[in-house]
């Protein structure tokens, strides 16, 4: 038998709402507090699988956009001068052939060790000016898992906080009640002196 299985075992055993008079009342509310925190958080599901959908609806939006977005190359036109070499992004001028021909300038953000006259790849909107790349699907899926999974780990830690403060809190009441009950048998024991 493994030791992991007898613990959990054990672990239901003492969380049982039976006539045993050796369980105590706050024994009795951390029982139900734990069933309560099991209940809310199966409860949760709910919430977090409506925002991780919410979450994928808008990145799928987002993916329905890249048609109006298209990939063109453009050469770095302009010299920076950073404050550390190599290191950080900025805004750049960029310079690219339009669709009929014509040449067009624009600024994108690149790295600041991108040399002058480096050909990079930019993305240009309907209107030819240029825009953040498009959604992919796995970017998609990526938050709207990442946004469901979070509400389920803030669901979760605030229950947890909530039994551990619980917790605290009956624990301190048991043991004033251990010492009440040391106190009454000490008197009760408590045999007088013969000299």
């Amino acid at each position: 038998m493994s030791s992991f299985g007898y613990r959990i075992r054990c672990r239901l055993r003492l969380r049982r709402f039976d006539g045993n008079p050796l369980r105590r009342r706050s024994d009795r509310i951390e029982t139900a507090a734990v069933l309560m925190s099991l209940l809310l958080f199966a409860a949760g599901l709910w919430p977090a699988a409506g925002l991780g959908r919410q979450a994928y609806e808008d990145g799928l939006r987002a993916e329905l956009a890249a048609p109006h977005r298209r990939l063109v190359a453009a050469e770095v036109v302009d010299t920076v001068r950073p404050a550390q070499p190599g290191l950080g992004e900025r805004a750049r001028t960029v310079r690219w052939t339009a669709a009929n021909g014509t040449p067009r300038t624009g600024q994108v953000v690149l790295p600041t060790a991108v040399p002058v006259g480096l050909r990079t790849e930019i993305w240009l909107d309907a209107a030819g000016t240029p825009t953040d790349p498009p959604h992919s699907r796995l970017e998609t899926v990526t938050v709207a898992a990442l946004t469901a999974i979070g509400v389920m780990v803030w669901i979760a830690m605030i229950l947890l906080l909530f039994l551990v403060g619980l917790r605290l809190l009956l624990n301190r009441y048991r043991y004033a009640e251990w010492e009440r009950a040391w106190s009454l048998a000490d008197q009760r024991w408590h045999r007088p002196k013969q000299g």
